[in-house]
Parts: C-alpha cells; sequence; structure tokens
C-alpha cells in the first residue's frame, strides 16, 4: 500500500549539506551532526543523514553562495529508516514567512548553481 501523499507545496530535489542539532522541549542540544537535504519545499525539506534525528526542535544551518551561513529552524515530523541504511527526517520550518521564503529560495538558488557550474565544468 502507498503512503498517501500529504504535501501541502511542491518538493524541489536538492542537495545541500547542513549541520543540524537536535534540541529537546527545553531547548538543549540532544545531539549534532552533518546530513543531506533531499528536497525542499516552502515549508520543509526532506534530510537524510546517518542516525535517527530526535528531539522537538532542530536548527539547521548551511553556507550560502556568497559564503554566508544561513540557519533556520524546524520541527522534525518523521524519521524513517530506509533501505540504503540511513534517516530519512521530514522537517517544517518554523520562523516568519518571508525568513522561511527567503531560506528555501536559497537553498534551490545554491542547488541549481552547484548543477549548473558541474555541468559547465564537465563540458570543458
Amino acid at each position: 500500500m502507498t503512503p498517501r501523499e500529504k504535501r501541502k507545496h511542491p518538493r524541489v530535489e536538492t542537495n545541500n549539506l547542513f549541520s543540524q542539532t537536535s534540541l529537546d522541549d527545553q531547548g538543549r542540544c540532544l545531539s549534532q551532526g552533518m546530513g543531506k537535504a533531499l528536497d525542499v519545499s516552502q515549508t520543509g525539506l526532506k534530510l537524510e543523514t546517518a542516525y535517527p534525528v530526535e528531539g522537538h526542535r532542530i536548527s539547521l544551518m548551511t553556507s550560502a553562495m556568497d559564503d554566508r551561513l544561513i540557519e533556520i529552524a524546524g520541527i522534525p515530523l518523521y524519521c524513517i529508516r530506509v533501505e540504503s541504511g540511513f534517516y530519512h527526517t521530514g522537517i517544517e520550518f518554523s520562523g516568519s514567512k518571508e525568513a522561511i521564503r527567503e531560506f528555501a529560495a536559497e537553498l534551490v538558488r545554491l542547488h541549481q548553481h552547484r548543477k549548473h557550474d558541474t555541468l559547465f565544468r564537465l563540458s570543458e
């Protein structure tokens, strides 16, 4: 049986690396590590990690095209182990609508830039 699609917004494939910090309900650090965003939408992303993401909140940080660090807070909605042995965590962004929109747009721009830059180098 295929799970019912619950997404409200379309997803854009990405391949962005992230530093993540999982927090408990009191804001204490539960774990830190690295992960990769597999896709992003206007309201969240799917994060792939080598370990399960736990906690009530998560902080995600990555670098933008101009080497600025960009950060967003989120709420883990689910975490499942997939066939590859990695974990996929659905994260809903939290914060102002403008900050979320800017963050998601920056991730898409960064992914497109890296993708086209790689294709350009391969064709040289």
